[in-house]
């Protein structure tokens, strides 16, 4: 009898754990793509009222500012915070603010306001994305850290495909009005899912005892310590920051390429862009498939794969016709973003596997916050050099970068193999 209840306890438990994995794959899942629908309709919003393209951009540039600085708080919250109550409340402030949004654009300036629930969307999004990686680890297992970051990449992934999808489709039919409903409604939906999915996760709810409990200035303090004692991890995350930073010329170049030096209708973008969602969805889905194949050791192939994806994009650049040029310019995305999206994996997947429990989501929330400091510098970066020169000769730049990256992760690589 005592060997069955056993059998009966353990087989609820393997049946729960998938039940609570799928809740929380699916709160992420709304909580993104509505965080992306909002961020993608409230400064088109602001453009359709102002007509005001310098307001578009400032109130994007200033939202990115507080991203950034919620990003070292979000990865303290991941290492010391009560995870399933923290992500309760943020999905309650995020339903608020939505539906604040509505009496507020009517009695406040609308630059402020818009400015203001930018700031809310980016900042809340930078605490959330330490806390629910880690906690997506510790659902399917400290073993499968490759298929979990691969779960939560793909989550990424299908939110920035369908936020913005969503948020043309509500926004262009109904209005933002509707639109900040639907998104209430969503994250009210998600703050339940949260708190159901993380109800018996009691690993959680607290980590570490009173005597670790510091400030978090010296918890950022104490990651950057750990940092700067292991030369290798520091040089992992500037090379996929600078790897970050050379793939925005992709973002960037594709309205470029096809509204300017192709002369396509800017609705052509909208075919790049799905592209290299597809493509990002298919390379996460590849090492969520088959984990076991995929490694940091094969992080420099993973990079020159990259490579070979901007190749024909110069070529057809170059001499090919239009038709042509704009086939490989989709066809090299999807390739580019299939490989970067399997490199992403494996950087996280390193990092989550190289540093100690109670410094994992600090020293994670200091690798997204390099990441997004190197996006602005892309921007700025490309923005400059295709004013300047052909897309050809920008994305030869690129690939330079890109194989010169790629060299750099094999002395890397060797390097570490030979120390462990």
């Amino acid at each position: 009898m005592a060997g069955m209840r056993r059998s009966s306890v353990s087989l609820t438990r393997k049946t729960v754990r998938p039940i609570r994995l799928f809740g929380l794959l699916v709160a992420q899942l709304c909580t993104y793509s509505m965080l992306s629908a909002l961020c993608f309709a409230y400064p088109l919003y602001l453009f359709d009222c102002s007509g005001s393209s310098t307001l578009y951009g400032a109130a994007a540039a200033i939202a990115f500012i507080p991203g950034v600085l919620a990003t070292p708080v979000g990865g303290i919250l991941a290492d010391r915070g009560r995870h399933r109550g923290v992500l309760v409340v943020l999905g309650i402030v995020l339903m608020a603010a939505s539906l604040l949004f509505i009496p507020m654009k009517r009695s406040l300036p609308l630059a402020v306001v818009v400015a203001a629930m930018l700031c809310v969307q980016y900042g809340i999004q930078s605490l959330l994305k330490p806390m629910l990686q880690i906690e997506t680890v510790r659902m399917t297992g400290q073993e499968k850290v490759e298929r979990a970051t691969a779960l939560v990449s793909q989550i990424i992934m299908m939110s920035n495909i369908l936020g913005p999808v969503v948020g043309t489709a509500v926004y262009g039919c109904f209005g933002i009005d509707t639109l900040c409903e639907t998104a209430a409604l969503t994250f009210t939906i998600s703050a339940l899912l949260f708190g159901g999915a993380l109800k018996q996760n009691a690993s959680s709810e607290t980590m570490g005892d009173g005597a670790t409990r510091t400030t978090c200035r010296n918890d950022f303090r104490e990651s950057i310590r750990y940092l700067l004692q292991n030369a290798s991890l520091v040089a992992v995350i500037l090379l996929a920051a600078v790897l970050n930073l050379a793939l925005v010329g992709l973002t960037i170049g594709a309205p470029v390429i096809v509204a300017k030096h192709l002369g396509m209708q800017s609705s052509f973008v909208g075919i790049i862009e799905v592209a290299m969602g597809l493509g990002g969805l298919v390379g996460s889905g590849l090492v969520g498939i088959w984990p076991h194949r995929f490694s940091f050791k094969g992080i420099c192939r993973y990079v020159a794969m990259i490579c070979f994806g901007v190749v024909p994009i110069i070529v057809m650049l170059l001499s090919g016709p239009d038709e042509l040029s704009f086939a490989a310019l989709a066809a090299g995305s999807a390739w580019v973003m299939a490989w970067a999206s399997i490199t992403s994996v494996e950087i996280v997947s390193f990092v989550q596997r190289s540093v100690p429990k109670e410094f994992c989501g600090k020293v994670l929330a200091l690798v997204y916050m390099t990441l997004s400091c190197a996006t602005p510098i892309g921007q700025l970066t490309y923005g400059v050099a295709y004013d300047r020169w052909t897309p050809a000769i920008v994305f030869a730049g690129m690939l330079a970068v890109l194989t010169l990256t790629t060299a750099l992760f094999y002395r890397l690589k060797n390097r570490l193999w030979r120390l462990s």
